[in-house]
Formats: C-alpha cells, structure tokens, sequence
C-alpha cells in the first residue's frame, strides 16, 4: 500500500507539470523534486518520462470510456435524450474535476510520439462512431434531419471540445447548464425556429424564381 501510494503521489505531481508546461518542457529532475523522491525511487515505479506521461494519457482516456455509453433503444430504457445529457453531465463532471488531465489531452498529448498519437486518433474516432450512430438513430426515429452524419459529428465533438477547454481555464462548475446548453445547440443549432422556416420559405421562393427565369 505504501508503494502504491507512493507511485500516486509520483503521478498526481507529474500530472500538474506536465499540464503546465508540456511534455517536451518537463523533466524528470522537477517531478521528483515535487514529489519529494530520490531519482532512484522514481525509477521504481517508471522506466522514464515517456512511460509516466502514457500512464496519465492512459487514466484520462479510460476514465472518458467509462463515462461515455451506447445508445440503448428498448422498453424500460431512458429517453435517448435524456441518455444524451447523462452522457455529456458524466463527461463534463469528469474534465472538470479532472483539470490537469483534460489540459494534457487537449494541448499536450500530441505531436511528440506516434504510437500515443495513434491512441489518442483512435479514442477520438471511437467518440465520432458513437455520436453519428446516434444521429442515424435520430434519423430513423424522425427527430434529426437528413445529414452528412459523420461531418455532423465532427462538427459537434469539435464543439464539445472547445466547450471543455474554455470551461476548464475558466474553472466553471455548473455542470447542468454547460451540458444543457450543448445538447440543446446539437438539437436545435442557434437560430430561433420561427425566423428560421421564415428564411427557408425566401429562400424556396428565390429559387422557384429563377428557375421560371
């Protein structure tokens, strides 16, 4: 127990450095300083920097897994909406509270080392598949319109995305109104609806009139 406990502490000073500096600009001389260890207690728990920082890679994108679930049609299942909104309050909760490791994946995990690279595109394709199947879904059920789903995914993880960033630096806690305002943006968009049909029907009749031209 003490060495774990001791590999934890080695981890939660790596994490805070790493957010703030980077990992190029990190080294292992600062973290066992933090920490308080000898160089070769570190070497007890890590073969080198690189091997630390996967670990830490590793707990945020298991930790996002964990929290972002499929779907499930059926009866007795929730609303699929409503299935939504817990999925983005369990992740939001997550980065939030999880501050350093949400700075990591977003501004520091990639470009230095191909095969966390690979991880990384690969959770981040895993996310896409689960957000346009739940618009084919949407569409079949008759609540999303006909779409290019996967850009429309891209569109709305890339949203999400900078929602978490910015929330993060500006350390906001109100989980419910930043998940209310995503879903509802991926529902609805921006414009009111009414001025919307207005827009579509000019539109419509610009058309039609340059075709009889």
């Amino acid at each position: 127990m003490e060495r774990q406990a001791r590999r934890e502490q080695v981890l939660r000073h790596a994490k805070r450095i790493f957010a703030r500096k980077g990992y190029h600009r990190t080294n292992i001389s600062e973290i066992i300083a933090r920490a308080r260890i000898a160089r070769g207690t570190f070497y007890l728990y890590f073969e080198n920097k690189r091997e630390l920082f996967e670990e830490l890679l590793a707990q945020v994108l298991g930790e996002l897994r964990l929290r972002i679930r499929r779907l499930r049609l059926g009866p007795g299942e929730p609303d699929p909406v409503e299935q939504l909104r817990a999925n983005l309050r369990r992740v939001l909760g997550l980065v939030l509270a999880e501050r350093e490791l949400t700075d990591i994946l977003l501004n520091h995990a990639t470009g230095f080392d191909k095969e966390l690279d690979a991880q990384i595109a690969s959770f981040y394709e895993r996310v896409l598949d689960q957000i346009q199947r739940s618009l084919d879904l949407g569409i079949g059920m008759g609540l999303v319109r006909d779409c290019d789903t996967r850009v429309a995914a891209c569109c709305i993880l890339g949203g999400i995305k900078e929602v978490v960033a910015q929330a993060s630096r500006a350390r906001r806690k109100d989980i419910g109104r930043l998940a209310e305002e995503i879903l509802d943006f991926g529902l609805r968009g921006v414009a009111r609806p009414e001025l919307l049909r207005e827009i579509l029907n000019q539109s419509e009749k610009g058309a039609t009139l340059r075709e009889l031209d």
